[in-house]
């Protein structure tokens, strides 16, 4: 398991999954749902097709959650909403090496703790401009045989480009086809597959055309990686073509210093390219390094991305939250990338602290982007300030965020400039 914990997905916080404290595993492999060595119910061995789904296994989640936009620019309203949803997922036992998965996912308004939607005072972020959405986001059939994993249907992802970024009500998932061979040995991976479409709330809840689902370019999305996973050293390549938008290579190595039982130094660098289709206007790249110090339950950290584009050109960072180091729960190191500016940069420096199953973090990020074309170049600031606790084992947990935006660039008050708050409770069983 990556033991990089990425201060830069703080955001992953807001869900009660302790983006400061437990291991994450998305710049350079797939997440372990989609490895044969899940602890899960496809673990379990069937000696029949009966077997297969009486030794299956249920889990699920219920999730509460709450959130409210502190809105600054003229003529808006302030937003909120409450919502109460979760996910109910069942994964059969293997029976000579195939399984199946399927998972339903929801999330419902709660009126008398929401804002009205027929005066612009609802915040549609947790479930949909309708107030609900449900969902089977899940639905595929797996087979493992020793190092090799087949998984076909709607699934859960994380890989640089494409991940599940679970920070709101539900995650992404995915339609795809994915095929991985590890050699544990040598701790070497190899996979390749298609992703097709996307559900979640980064795609557009309110897709109601495709029931929700979004595609990954017109004809999907390719991709193909390499990792490496031993000792001290993480190492990951990938490559995606996103049909008739454009081509990426995204590269990243991660080393970690042990200094005794209780600290340790994590240094990570990262570049992605990205080059046009179609006249797409997406060809661009980051790069971008990073150093974590952690020791005695105290976490510093520190990250840096340059953006580099040609006027007129934007930067695509996936289906999902993204895997720049700066990203944090709102800014990313793209974010202001979107064609109206040329190349930039982005830092963020943070802190965490972790005593008897609490966290608490905070994090400044600092976003600027050149002026083209006689425009006015960009700067924003954002801070996150968050505490998290988990109960028994994280059997359930709650998570708190408070996000500060300013644009240091206008006169006048922008989306920059609102700021939000999120609490979530969880309960898994």
């Amino acid at each position: 398991m990556n033991k990089f914990i990425k201060l830069s997905l703080v955001a992953a916080m807001a869900i009660g999954t302790s983006a400061l404290a437990e291991e994450l595993n998305e710049s350079s492999v797939l997440q372990e749902d989609l490895s044969a060595k899940e602890e899960s119910g496809a673990a379990k061995k069937a000696n029949s097709f009966k077997e297969m789904f009486s030794e299956g296994t249920a889990s699920g989640q219920i999730r509460l959650g709450y959130a409210g936009n502190m809105v600054e620019t003229d003529g808006d309203e302030d937003q909120s909403a409450a919502a109460i949803g979760g996910q109910l997922k069942f994964e059969t036992a293997s029976f000579v090496g195939f399984s199946l998965g399927a998972a339903a996912y929801t999330s419902n308004y709660i009126p008398p703790l929401s804002g009205d939607q027929s005066d612009g005072e609802f915040n549609s972020e947790l479930t949909s401009e309708a107030g609900n959405y449900t969902e089977l986001a899940e639905a595929y059939i797996n087979y493992s045989y020793e190092g090799l994993n087949l998984r076909a249907g709607r699934q859960l992802i994380d890989t640089p480009l494409a991940d599940s970024d679970d920070i709101r009500m539900t995650p992404h998932t995915f339609e795809a086809y994915i095929a991985s061979y590890t050699l544990e040995d040598i701790g070497l991976t190899v996979l390749g597959g298609s992703v097709l479409n996307w559900q979640g709330v980064d795609a557009d809840y309110d897709n109601v055309k495709n029931h929700g689902w979004v595609e990954t370019g017109e004809d999907g999305t390719n991709l193909a990686a390499i990792t490496y996973a031993q000792g001290p050293i993480e190492a990951g390549a990938w490559y995606y073509d996103v049909t008739k938008a454009a081509s990426a290579v995204y590269v990243d190595v991660v080393g970690t210093i042990e200094i005794g039982d209780d600290a340790e130094i994590v240094v990570a660098a990262q570049y992605l390219n990205e080059g046009e289709k179609d006249d797409s206007t997406i060809e661009g790249s980051i790069m971008g390094a990073m150093i974590e110090a952690g020791f005695y339950g105290v976490t510093l950290a520190a990250a840096y991305d340059s953006v580099s584009v040609d006027d007129g050109n934007q930067i695509f960072e996936g289906f999902g939250g993204g895997s720049s180091y700066t990203n944090i729960d709102t800014m990313t190191a793209g974010t202001l990338h979107d064609g109206t500016v040329g190349d930039g940069s982005s830092y963020t420096v943070g802190a965490a602290y972790e005593l008897y199953d609490v966290n608490i973090f905070g994090v400044y990020g600092d976003y600027e982007a050149d002026a083209i074309k006689g425009g006015e170049k960009a700067h924003v600031s954002e801070i996150n300030l968050g505490v998290e606790y988990a109960y028994n084992d994280d059997e359930a947990n709650v998570a708190f965020i408070y996000v500060i935006g300013e644009d240091k660039e206008s006169s006048d008050k922008t989306d920059f400039d609102n700021d939000r708050v999120q609490l979530v409770v969880n309960y898994n069983f």
